[in-house]
């Protein structure tokens, strides 16, 4: 069964041989080439050798073609990103382009062809997708638009600004959903697939009342309509935490894969997703994989696995992978991922 097969029979919660094996590698791609995270993520030659060398070593069944993956649409939009030259420190947003959301009828949706580093992972995304796209499924990371509009207007002030003034935060969601169609669409055209990733819409950062609210309706109403309309298939939604609170405003906003972070309740996801028919990503505990040592990575790989791996629909993986994360911690779950696939099935 090749990487894409499996990742489409999982999508139609179909038997496969195994789980898809998923870990969340966006800046530890750049340890990976001997780079820092600031250093590939603005050169397409050194972010497609280390996607390749991604694909190499740990064998994904998925590639996702993203390193500050909550960066470039803000900073294609006008925002100011900061690099750093030396060290593992991921580029940040360096303060908000607007003071309130209002602000944002004066931004025009950027152009994914010349705006920014869009046009870069672009290029990465199609060269990867042109190579390897008919065994292993490529698709480009983008940013969800609640987490757009926190990184345009900052978190603080996009939470007061909710309960203080709805209508003009819907605006701004609005147009940061379109921002999302936008560069997805771009992704499409050149054969790659589309990821959203929004966790500052987590419980954790925001509430379950505004995510139904406020960013359920962007997404059921906006984004998976525009994205759906560009001729995406699958269409995962990524938003970290213990997002048990909200499985179901997930599960309605359209997407056809959700995460079940760490410590998230599995069975609810369990249930909730298999009812829907959706897929959903179950992860192992990032700081484990960063710290632990590699018996307690298989063992933790090994619960979830006897938990969910049989499940129909379900990818197995972790929360993102640390920079410096040492590349046996990731061997370890991709080794205990084999064990189970090896091991018989339960009657």
């Amino acid at each position: 069964m090749t990487k894409y097969e499996r990742f489409e029979r999982t999508s139609r919660l179909q038997h496969v041989d195994r789980p898809p094996f998923v870990p969340a590698v966006y800046e530890h791609k750049a340890a990976l080439v001997g780079g820092t995270p600031s250093s590939v993520a603005r050169d397409p030659g050194l972010l497609l050798a280390a996607l390749r060398r991604e694909l190499a070593l740990y064998d994904p069944d998925i590639l996702t073609v993203g390193i500050d993956v909550y960066n470039v649409e803000a900073e294609a939009l006008g925002s100011e990103v900061r690099f750093f030259e030396a060290g593992p420190d991921v580029p940040a947003v360096v303060a908000p382009l607007l003071r309130a959301p209002g602000e944002a009828r004066g931004l025009r949706l950027p152009d994914p062809e010349r705006n920014g580093r869009m046009p870069m992972f672009l290029e990465v995304a199609a060269r990867l997708a042109e190579a390897v796209g008919a065994e292993v499924p490529v698709r480009g990371a983008v940013t969800g638009p609640f987490s757009l509009a926190s990184a345009l207007v900052g978190t603080e002030e996009l939470l007061v600004a909710a309960l203080d003034e709805p209508a003009e935060v819907r605006d701004l969601l609005a147009f940061c959903g379109r921002v999302s169609i936008a560069y997805g669409r771009a992704f499409l055209r050149r054969g790659a697939g589309v990821a959203l990733f929004d966790s500052k819409a987590s419980p954790s950062a925001s509430s379950p009342r505004l995510f139904h609210e406020l960013v359920l309706p962007v997404y059921r109403d906006v984004v998976m309509p525009g994205l759906r309309a560009a001729g995406a298939r699958h269409i995962p939604l990524i938003v970290g935490g213990d997002t048990t609170a909200i499985v179901g405003d997930l599960v309605a906003t359209g997407a056809t894969q959700l995460l079940c972070d760490w410590g998230a309740d599995l069975e609810v996801f369990k249930t909730n997703c298999l009812a829907a028919g959706l897929a959903f990503r179950g992860s192992v505990d990032a700081r484990l994989v960063h710290h632990g040592d590699e018996a307690g990575i298989r063992e933790a790989a090994r619960r979830l696995l006897s938990r969910a791996g049989r499940h129909p629909g379900f990818l197995f993986g972790c929360g993102v992978v640390a920079y410096d994360t040492p590349t046996h911690h990731v061997l370890a779950l991709r080794e205990a991922l084999e064990e189970f696939a090896s091991s018989p099935a339960e009657k």
